[in-house]
């Protein structure tokens, strides 16, 4: 009785920690993709052509497979010095951009690390700010809509089942059923957790 009490014992011990490593290695299909790097803005009108800004963001992703990701992506964009200013005393006018996408990424090259070409559809909001307006001036010029498609390339790599890094390329194409079609590419840089 001793020795069959043992045996389940050591049987109930295998069997437990089998399915602990069973359920460890499962990968968990959905991630979230924090995301700094650097935006064009085509939206610039200013002579000097400092039109580059900083992009930071999320995005919230689903695997379907081996080589298809499906994404929400939520991003803020922020370009300083983007309208002629007639005299030095006007004041300097800022861009800030609200960038709300959704797509899906097609792994060329699957692995651990792979590369990777994307699609998003969605809606850009521009708005256009005084940077430090004179007294009595109006505040900021509102909010625009624009729609927004964005191909995009991508490298990744994980580390581990549950995290990786990512070097994305990007073009935001803006106008595009009004026109005329406006071209605002960024690079960005990522950590995705899942």
């Amino acid at each position: 009785m001793k020795r069959i009490t043992c045996l389940a014992i050591a049987a109930l011990l295998c069997l437990s920690a089998d399915a602990d490593a069973q359920r460890r290695h499962r990968n968990n299909p959905f991630s979230f993709s924090p995301y700094v790097g650097a935006f064009m803005d085509a939206y610039d009108l200013e002579a000097d052509d400092s039109n580059v800004g900083w992009l930071l963001g999320f995005r919230a992703g689903y695997r379907k497979g081996q080589r298809l990701d499906l994404h929400l992506n939520l991003g803020y964009a922020h370009v300083d010095d983007v309208a002629t200013r007639p005299l030095p005393t006007d004041p300097i006018h800022d861009n800030r951009w609200v960038l709300l996408t959704g797509g899906a990424d097609f792994a060329l090259i699957p692995g651990s690390t792979s590369v990777a070409v994307g699609a998003d559809i969605g809606v850009g909001w521009r708005q256009t700010k005084p940077r430090d307006p004179p007294p009595g001036a109006a505040g900021s010029f509102g909010w625009a809509a624009y729609e927004t498609a964005v191909p995009s390339l991508t490298l990744r790599h994980q580390f581990t089942p549950r995290a990786g890094i990512f070097l994305s390329a990007q073009d935001y194409i803006f106008d595009l059923l009004e026109g005329p079609v406006q071209h605002s590419p960024a690079l960005t840089f990522g950590l995705t957790l899942r």
